[in-house]
C-alpha cells in the first residue's frame, strides 16, 4: 500500500508540472503571436493545431508504450514537447508555430496516457473514484497555478519559454527516480461515435460542445486581455481567475446532479455560463472582467465532467470504457475546430467577438436540452454512478471508472443503441 501511495503521490508532482508547463505555453503562445502581429484567425488555427496533435497522439501512443514501455515513453515524449516549446524562439513563422502546437499536442497527450494508464494500475477498486477526482482537480488547479508567472518573466522575452520548458523537463524526475509500481495494461477500446451517440445525444453534443467553447476561452481569452490592455501579470491573473472559477463550482454542480436530473444541472451551467458571456461580450475594460472571467470558469468548464456523468448513467463502468475513445474524440473535435471559430468571430466583431461566440453556442446548446427534456420528460436509470470530476485529457483517464473483473466492452443488442438523455 505504502508503495502504491508513493506511486500515486509521484504521479500527482508530475501531473502538477505537466499542467502549469502546458497552460502556461498555450497562453503565452497566444500572448506572444499577438506582440508578433499574428492576426486573430491565425493565432486561433495555431491554437486549434494543438488539439489536433493531441487527438492524434492519444490514439497512437498505445504502441510506444507497448514497444519501450512507460518510463522510456514518457521520457521520450516530455522532451520532444519541452523541445517544441523552445522551438517557438527560434522559427517565429506561424506555419512553423502551427507545426510546433501540433507536435506539442501529440507529446502531451502521450505523456497523459501514461500518467493516466498508471494511475489506473496502482489504484484499488476502493478508491478509483477518489483518484479520479483528485487526479482532475490537481490538473486544473496546476493550469491555473502556473498563470502568474507572466508577471516574473516577460512574454516578449526568451526566459518564460524557457520556463515553461523547464516545468515540462522537471516532471521527468518523479517519474524517473522515484520507486513506482503497477504494470498497468493499456488497451484502448474501439471508437464507436454512432454508438455512443445514440446511448445519449444530449450527452455527445455538450462534449463536443464543452470541447468548442472550454478551449476556445482558455487559448483565446489571454488575446482578449491582450486587447484591452491588462498588463502580463493581470493577464495572469484574469487566467487563474477562470481556473479558480472552475474548482468552485465543480462539486456545488456535480452534488446538485446527483440529487436531481442531471439535465437540469446542464441546464444551469449553460445557460448561466450563456448570459455571463453575454455580458462579456457586450461590456469593456476593467476590474469586472475579473469577476466575469470567474463566473465563465465556474459555468463552463463543469460541463465536461456534467455530460460524462449523464452519459455514464446509461452505462456501465465497462461499457463508459469503451465509450472513452469517443467521448475524447467528440471533445477533442470541438476542442480542434472552436478556437478557430471564436478567432473568426473575434475578426469580424472586434475582440468581444470571442465571449459573441460562447453566447451563441452555449445559448442554442441551452435551447437543445431543453428540447431534449421535452422529448424524454424522464430518463430510465441504467446505472446510477457518483458525480465525478472527470480530467478532460485521454481516454486513458476512464480505466479509473473498471471496477476489478469488470467485464470490458460494450452491451450487445437494441438496448445498447436506445436513444435516451
Amino acid at each position: 500500500m505504502s508503495t502504491a501511495r508513493t506511486t500515486i503521490g509521484a504521479i500527482m508532482v508530475a501531473v502538477v508540472l505537466l499542467g502549469a508547463s502546458s497552460a502556461l505555453q498555450s497562453t503565452v503562445v497566444a500572448l506572444r503571436a499577438g506582440i508578433l502581429g499574428f492576426s486573430d484567425t491565425t493565432i486561433g488555427l495555431i491554437i486549434s493545431a494543438y488539439f489536433l496533435g493531441f487527438i492524434v497522439g492519444s490514439f497512437l501512443v498505445v504502441s510506444f508504450i507497448r514497444s519501450v514501455g512507460y518510463v522510456r515513453t514518457f521520457a521520450a515524449l516530455a522532451a520532444l514537447a519541452a523541445a517544441a516549446v523552445l522551438a517557438h524562439t527560434i522559427v517565429q513563422l506561424p506555419l512553423a508555430w502551427f507545426a510546433f502546437r501540433a507536435v506539442h499536442g501529440f507529446a502531451l497527450a502521450g505523456v497523459l496516457v501514461v500518467v493516466e494508464s498508471w494511475l489506473n494500475g496502482c489504484s484499488s477498486t476502493y478508491n478509483r473514484g477518489r483518484v479520479l477526482s483528485v487526479y482532475s482537480l490537481v490538473y486544473l488547479a496546476a493550469m491555473g497555478g502556473g498563470q502568474p508567472l507572466l508577471g516574473v518573466f516577460s512574454v516578449s522575452g526568451f526566459e518564460i519559454f524557457a520556463v515553461v520548458s523547464m516545468l515540462m523537463s522537471l516532471s521527468l524526475i518523479p517519474i524517473s527516480l522515484v520507486q513506482v509500481t503497477g504494470t498497468p495494461e493499456v488497451d484502448r477500446e474501439p471508437v464507436r461515435p454512432a454508438r455512443t451517440f445514440r446511448r445519449s445525444p444530449l450527452a455527445a453534443i455538450g462534449v463536443f460542445i464543452s470541447g468548442a467553447t472550454t478551449e476556445a476561452l482558455w487559448g483565446l481569452a489571454p488575446r482578449y486581455a491582450q486587447q484591452i490592455h491588462l498588463s502580463e501579470a493581470a493577464i495572469g491573473s484574469f487566467m487563474l481567475a477562470i481556473s479558480l472559477g472552475a474548482l468552485a463550482l465543480q462539486w456545488p454542480l456535480g452534488w446538485f446532479s446527483d440529487r436531481h436530473d442531471r439535465r437540469y444541472a446542464i441546464l444551469i451551467a449553460t445557460g448561466a455560463a450563456a448570459v455571463a458571456a453575454a455580458v462579456f461580450a457586450g461590456s469593456g475594460a476593467g476590474p469586472h472582467v475579473f469577476a466575469l472571467a470567474f463566473l465563465l470558469g465556474a459555468f463552463v468548464m463543469p460541463l465536461y465532467s456534467l455530460c460524462i456523468a449523464l452519459m455514464n448513467d446509461e452505462l456501465t463502468p465497462g461499457e463508459m470504457v469503451g465509450a472513452a475513445s469517443a467521448l475524447v474524440l467528440f471533445y477533442g473535435i470541438g476542442s480542434a475546430i472552436g478556437p478557430y471559430m471564436a478567432s473568426l468571430a473575434m475578426s469580424a466583431f472586434g475582440r468581444g467577438g470571442l465571449f459573441l461566440y460562447l453566447s451563441i453556442l452555449l445559448g442554442a446548446f441551452f435551447l437543445y436540452s431543453l428540447a431534449r427534456m421535452q422529448l424524454v420528460p424522464r430518463l430510465p436509470r441504467r446505472h446510477r454512478e457518483r458525480y465525478h470530476s472527470y480530467p478532460r485529457t485521454t481516454f486513458a483517464a476512464f480505466d479509473l471508472l473498471r471496477k476489478r473483473g469488470a467485464r470490458r466492452g460494450s452491451a450487445s443488442g437494441t438496448d445498447a443503441d436506445t436513444d435516451t438523455g
